[in-house]
């Protein structure tokens, strides 16, 4: 008699564990799933006649896998209302699936570094890998790689400014808003192009932006393609909101005549509003007699922002699906694969 075909051995056939056969059977996790992953698994249970089950779908949690993610500086990476947000969509989406999401914390020091590495491997604290490309050194890169192959690398803009080996061997996820800045600046009335402020904070971050807006003055043809800076001090281990809005604004209050003569803003994130707020009770009006960029994220967990603002918008739920999306298909296969996440233009609405 011959013998039955389960779940278990279509896993076998597809060389992947039984949960991901039911998560493939399940139309409400499927999508989770790499269509080709998917494909064949759907094609080899038609073939051997397997359908789902309660039994199947109740397998999904029979092996729950985990995702460690290594920071270095934890009280300023979930710190912000972007970055908890975010967080939380991670975890919401990871855990549907059955995971478990784990927030490692890594010393920056090589020789502390490379200690934290070892004991972590050897706990066997995650079965997927991430952390920020430039927080890992060399021996500790090396180390993690030798052990695993699951491995994630987080590349934000001021990586990519900065010389840093591509390595085929690893997985990234990249982040990119140069689209989106053109836009934005594309979008500003041709002689507000001209004269631009910078407001924003003394950080990698604000010198970033900068940059970006110089290459597009210069493209411009601008004749002074160097964007006029008010930079404020703040501590870059923490980002809460108040703060950031209260040294904007006492930032503001001390340097008033600086904002004479412009009538186009660039800023850096939430120091935007208390700008917004200020041209506002001087009897300015948004659009005739100024206009207002700045990044910032968006999602279903964040207020909304005020629309007479520019946005370069990082969506928090499309980039905790993506990223969710990538780590699953690491754990069917660990082929390396990088995956851009691109932040998008919304433009002001003007009453």
């Amino acid at each position: 008699m011959q013998k039955k075909i389960t779940s278990k051995d279509i896993a076998k056939l597809a060389g992947v564990n039984q949960s991901t056969v039911s998560r493939a059977l399940n139309p409400d996790t499927s999508w989770r799933i790499s269509p080709r992953k998917r494909e064949e698994i759907r094609g080899l249970c038609r073939k051997y006649g397997v359908m789902p089950s309660r039994a199947v779908k109740k397998c999904a949690f029979e092996r729950t896998h985990r995702i460690a993610w290594m920071f270095g500086a934890m009280e300023r990476d979930l710190n912000g209302m972007g970055r908890s947000a975010f967080f939380r969509q991670v975890c919401d989406i990871l855990q549907s699936c059955g995971y478990i999401l784990e927030l490692i914390r890594l010393d920056y020091s090589p020789e502390n570094q490379i200690r934290d590495v070892r004991r972590i491997l050897k706990s066997g604290l995650g079965d997927v890998y991430i952390v920020g490309a430039g927080m890992l050194h060399g021996q500790s890169l090396e180390l993690l790689h030798r052990n695993t192959s699951r491995l994630i690398l987080t590349l934000n803009e001021e990586m990519r400014r900065n010389p840093f080996p591509d390595h085929h061997w690893l997985s990234y996820f990249r982040y990119d808003s140069l689209a989106a800045y053109g836009e934005a600046f594309a979008d500003l009335p041709p002689e507000r192009r001209k004269k631009i402020l910078y407001f924003g904070s003394q950080s990698p971050a604000s010198a970033i932006q900068m940059e970006k807006i110089r290459s597009l003055m210069r493209a411009d043809g601008s004749r002074c393609a160097e964007p006029d800076s008010l930079l404020y001090r703040r501590d870059p281990q923490q980002n809460p909101m108040d703060l950031v809005c209260r040294l904007a604004a006492d930032c503001l209050a001390n340097d008033l005549p600086r904002l004479d003569g412009h009538a186009a803003f660039w800023c850096e994130g939430l120091c935007a509003f208390p700008l917004y707020d200020l041209l506002r009770r001087q009897g300015r009006i948004p659009g005739r007699d100024f206009s207002i960029v700045t990044n910032c994220a968006c999602g279903r967990l964040l207020p909304q922002i005020e629309p007479e603002i520019h946005l370069i918008c990082r969506n928090i739920d499309l980039e905790a699906e993506k990223l969710c999306e990538q780590v699953l298909r690491l754990i069917d296969d660990p082929q390396p694969e990088t995956v851009v996440f691109r932040s998008t233009f919304r433009p002001a609405r003007y009453s």
